[in-house]
């Protein structure tokens, strides 16, 4: 009976044991999940943040009346408003969410957002598809700006400021994968006590794209305005038609397409043709023309003219 007794009271404590460790283990799930909540509904507001500047950003780009492809240069101050003609006097500062017709953005953390722009999509000179950036995120290129969400203030920093070592960070505290050090390669990863910059990029690629298919509607619409049938292919980049050429550039100079632009056009002089600012930057050269297949090409988008 006295063994008999012990095993029922060994098997009591093993019972109790168990039960202390399943109560441990329930705390500490609801523990990581009150944490986890609240840091998935920060990581949701930042995400639509970025994602409304880098539309904006986008939008702004396409739809630039001189230079199709260009972007504001950083603001200086959280004004939100950016400098005036470029050069830009840094290409690392405030998001001009004023001059870009934004709300006030802010963070989960109730900071501004900052931008990165590559000089190469700075308000002059010549911007095309052969214009390169050298700003990389996480050692992959082709990123026209970047657009960061600088979260909450981290040991060593002083806010509110304009300066970027108060803002951005090194990732993981290492100088050498620096947000702040004012290079081209910037960093991203998960927040932690010495780094939280949320950083989304706007891309080449999703740059190009947009602006090819604002041009190829561009040279549609100039086509669709004559009721004339398609004109032979411009084989020598003067902008007109090279009789008998079915393949090369559209013969943009063509009298029965002297128009002007639906999407950029000017209420006031100096009024533009469509082709102004294509021409200026050196569009045509890069799209191409099918007579035959009444299509036109550019950057991997293609429109088939009616």
């Amino acid at each position: 009976m006295p063994n008999h007794l012990q095993y029922r009271q060994k098997g009591v404590i093993l019972l109790g044991l168990m039960i202390v460790l399943l109560l441990a283990s329930g705390l500490y799930l609801i523990n990581q999940s009150n944490r986890l909540f609240p840091r998935s509904a920060q990581e949701s507001v930042d995400a639509s943040i970025l994602q409304q500047a880098r539309e904006a950003l986008l939008a702004r780009a396409i739809s630039d009346v001189n230079r199709p492809g260009s972007l504001p240069c950083p603001a200086l101050t959280s004004d939100g408003n950016a400098p005036g003609l470029p050069p830009c006097p840094s290409f690392v500062g405030w998001l001009p969410w004023r001059t870009l017709g934004l709300n006030d953005l802010q963070d989960s953390s109730g900071e501004r957002l900052w931008y990165v722009l590559a000089p190469a999509f700075q308000d002059s000179g010549i911007i095309n598809t052969n214009s390169t950036s050298t700003l990389t995120l996480d050692g992959i290129g082709g990123i026209a700006a970047l657009v960061i969400a600088p979260g909450a203030t981290l040991a060593g920093q002083n806010r509110p400021s304009n300066s970027v070592i108060d803002y951005l960070d090194n990732k993981d505290g290492n100088a050498t994968t620096s947000n702040n050090d004012g290079d081209d390669s910037y960093f991203s990863g998960a927040s932690g006590e010495k780094f939280n910059d949320k950083v989304l990029p706007l891309t080449t690629s999703a740059l190009f794209s947009g602006i090819a298919k604002r041009i190829l509607g561009e040279i549609q619409y100039a086509y669709s305005s004559s009721s004339a049938p398609p004109p032979f292919a411009d084989t020598n980049n003067d902008g007109f038609s090279d009789s008998g050429q079915d393949l090369g550039g559209f013969p943009y100079k063509n009298p029965l397409y002297a128009i002007q632009s639906p999407s950029w056009y000017s209420a006031s002089p100096p009024f533009h043709l469509w082709y102004d600012s294509l021409v200026n930057n050196g569009w045509f050269p890069l799209v191409t023309y099918d007579r035959i297949a009444r299509s036109i090409s550019l950057n991997g988008q293609v429109l088939t003219l009616p």
